[in-house]
Formats: C-alpha cells, sequence, structure tokens
C-alpha cells in the first residue's frame, strides 16, 4: 500500500488513558518516519497542548505536521509556520451565548490561549463544590503546564468577544446529552457540532475538520488523500476517517466511528496503533 502519510488523534487514539504514548506504539511511529512516512498530529488541542507528544516523536526534526483545533490551525514543522481557516465571529459568539442560556449549559469559548466560561451563577457554584468534593479542576484540565493559558469567567449578559473564537466546547452530564444531542445540533445547525466525549461537546465552523487540515497538508506534500492513512475515536475524526485511504478506529471508539472505518483496532491502551503500523511496514496489513 502506497501510504505516505499517518496521522493521528490524541486523547483516546495516540494516548493512552493516563495520557502517555505506549513505548511499543512510539517505535512503531518511529521506524514509519524512518521509511519516510509523513506524520500528522490531528487534535483538539492547541500547539502547546500537543507538545508533550510532538517532542518525544522528534517531529520538529523531520516534514512533519499538526492539525490543531479539530483542523483549523495547521503547523508545518519543516517550515515553521501556520496556515489558519475560518474562525467563529462575534456574532457567532453571541448566538451561541444565548443557546447556551436556553439550554442552560456551560459555555467556554477558546480565543487562542484564552478560554472563556460562560454559565449561569448558579451553576458555576454548583461546579465549584463539585470541584472541591472530587478535587476535579474548575478549568477541566484546560490550563494544564501552560502559564499562558488564561481560564476567565464571564458575566451571564451578552457579551461580544473580539477576539477570534477557535471554537466553543459546551460541557454538562452524560444524561443531558444523551436526552438533548439532537436538540443541541438542530439548535446549533450553522455549526459543526461533534461530541468528543460523554460529557464533552464541541463546536465548529461548518466545514472546517480534521479531513480540511489534511487535505491541505498533503497538497503541500504534493501526495493526495490515498496515501494517508488515519486514526481516531471520536466524532471530531469521522470526517478525516471517511476521506483517507484507509480509517482506522480504536476498540475503545464511539459505534458510529467505527462504522465508517475500513479498520478496527485494539483499544488505546493496548498498543492499537501499533499494532496496525507494524503491519504495514511489514506488508501484510489487509482491509
Amino acid at each position: 500500500m502506497d501510504i505516505k502519510c499517518i496521522a493521528f488523534d490524541l486523547d483516546g487514539t495516540l494516548l493512552t488513558s493516563d495520557k502517555t504514548i505506549d513505548e511499543r506504539t512510539k517505535d512503531s511511529i518511529q521506524r514509519a518516519m524512518k521509511q519516510g512516512i509523513h506524520i500528522i498530529i490531528a487534535s483538539g488541542r492547541d500547539k502547546n497542548g500537543c507538545k508533550f507528544v510532538y517532542e518525544p516523536l522528534s517531529l520538529e526534526n523531520g516534514n512533519h505536521f499538526l492539525a490543531l483545533v479539530n483542523g483549523q490551525i495547521i503547523y508545518d514543522f519543516k517550515n515553521r509556520e501556520y496556515d489558519l481557516d475560518n474562525v467563529l465571529t462575534e456574532e457567532d459568539g453571541l448566538k451561541i451565548q444565548k443557546i447556551c442560556k436556553q439550554f442552560d449549559i456551560e459555555g467556554i469559548f477558546q480565543c487562542g490561549y484564552d478560554f472563556y466560561s460562560y454559565v449561569s451563577t448558579y451553576n458555576r457554584m454548583k461546579k465549584r463544590i463539585k470541584s472541591f468534593l472530587f478535587k476535579e479542576p474548575e478549568d477541566y484540565g484546560l490550563k494544564a503546564g501552560m502559564e499562558q493559558r488564561n481560564f476567565i469567567n464571564l458575566p451571564y449578559e451578552p457579551i461580544k468577544l473580539t477576539k477570534d473564537i477557535n471554537k466553543v466546547i459546551m460541557v454538562h452530564s452524560k444524561s443531558f446529552f444523551e436526552k438533548n444531542l439532537d436538540k443541541l445540533k438542530e439548535a446549533l445547525k450553522d455549526y459543526d457540532v461533534l461530541l468528543i466525549g460523554p460529557q464533552w461537546l464541541e463546536i465548529m465552523p461548518k466545514n472546517v475538520n480534521k479531513a480540511s487540515a489534511i487535505k491541505k497538508i498533503t497538497e503541500k506534500l504534493n501526495l493526495n488523500m490515498d496515501q494517508v492513512m488515519a486514526f481516531g475515536d471520536a466524532q471530531n475524526d469521522i470526517e478525516m476517517l471517511k476521506q483517507v485511504k484507509i480509517g482506522v478506529a480504536m476498540e475503545n471508539a464511539m459505534d458510529e466511528v467505527k462504522k465508517v472505518s475500513d479498520l478496527v483496532t485494539k483499544s488505546n491502551d493496548e498498543n492499537g496503533i501499533g499494532i496496525v503500523i507494524d503491519a504495514l511496514l511489514e506488508g501484510t496489513l489487509s482491509i
């Protein structure tokens, strides 16, 4: 198979449950790199949030890429340059705030390294009590390890954010999303709405996704999508897995992700990625 590029989601895919890379998986990726395969980290995270992954893999030393914020931002390691796709506008921000109020849900507006939390006073108090009781960070770990990141509480009134809004995260309980996801998608029909985890929803500009970023990267490399393999586990990986030559879902992936994939490998805790890469490099991979 003429695979020249491999793309990985991070959380639930390349990263194990304890947010590390299995050493076997790391060895397989580095073997692929030595054979000239380009690596793309395709994540909802920003660049600094991927640093603990790309540094150990030595991606900075080759012709490799990051597809950040679900594909909105591309970083090219070789040329040390960024490419930015569409963002959400001030008007989008106001519209999404209204929907947050309508559904009584917390919305977190990501503007670069700043995160703005929009939630009612009552729910903010509930969150603080829960944080105290269960020793969970009120910022959901979004600031973890990065001093320049800010998590800012907004007043519960219409606020026009003058910075570019990369995406909006909605946080609520699993049962809430099971009951209200279709209604939320209808209310947010002007955007791409992606369930990343049972309690975590992300809102992106239409048609800005990991697949669109990978397509731009392949054009830069004079390749095409038929030369790409990708791994994922959640809704923000679906378009990527559908559009590449070989889409691989993790065993722990959502059912809708498995349905669109060419292969299902073992879980993120069982070297699922390494198993597939080894088979690819050895010429024994079958679909």
